[in-house]
């Protein structure tokens, strides 16, 4: 049992090693140069050892794109704790705010998947639509008018683009501003 139960640990960190391998050939390389050997070679793994994880490449995209929304909600999950009470104005979307930031500064790896499921088939993106679509009912249900929530959430996931892309419009100390601005946002009236 103890046996069956480290082969699944291993497993599942083999995964997460090639699904980093894949992140990091689409954010050094670009969407285009996302392939099962570039993957494997990445990864120091055989394209086999990738293969029996991850059959093609769609399988590898599906899994990189639940793997980012998986990552983004369990930090937002943290996030929620940290913001204690739930029921407070504007909670929800603090916490949303905090969690984007965290995830962009140490996940763009994992966040260049979108890229690649973008560059492959846009239908492998319904995952993070759906996902989306859940997350603005949330943030339109904490306590601040619809529209204003919209606006912050828009901003917050404009920060996460202009990461994602490369974009640089703004420094790092101006990013801090702007997220400061956003969480007092959730505040006013």
């Amino acid at each position: 049992m103890a046996e069956a139960l480290e082969v699944g640990k291993r497993s599942r960190a083999t995964r997460e090693s090639l699904l980093n391998a894949a992140g990091e050939v689409v954010l050094h390389s670009g969407a285009d140069a996302l392939t099962l050997d570039a993957v494997a070679k990445e990864a120091g793994v055989s394209k086999g050892g990738l293969l029996y994880h991850f059959p093609n490449k769609e399988a590898l995209l599906t899994s990189m794109v639940a793997n980012l929304i998986a990552e983004f909600e369990q930090l937002l999950e943290i996030e929620l704790v940290r913001e204690g009470d739930l029921t407070a104005k504007g909670a929800w979307l603090r916490a949303y705010i905090r969690a984007g930031d965290i995830f962009d500064r140490q996940n763009a790896a994992i966040q260049s998947g979108l890229l690649a499921a973008v560059a492959k088939d846009s239908k492998l993106l319904q995952p993070y639509q759906e996902a989306t679509t859940r997350w603005q009912q949330q943030a339109c249900n904490c306590g601040i008018a619809p529209l204003k929530a919209g606006v912050i959430l828009l901003a917050a996931d404009g920060l996460s683009w202009n990461q994602l892309l490369g974009l640089n419009c703004i420094s790092d100390e101006e990013r801090s501003q702007v997220i400061g601005e956003l969480i007092r946002m959730t505040s006013d009236d």
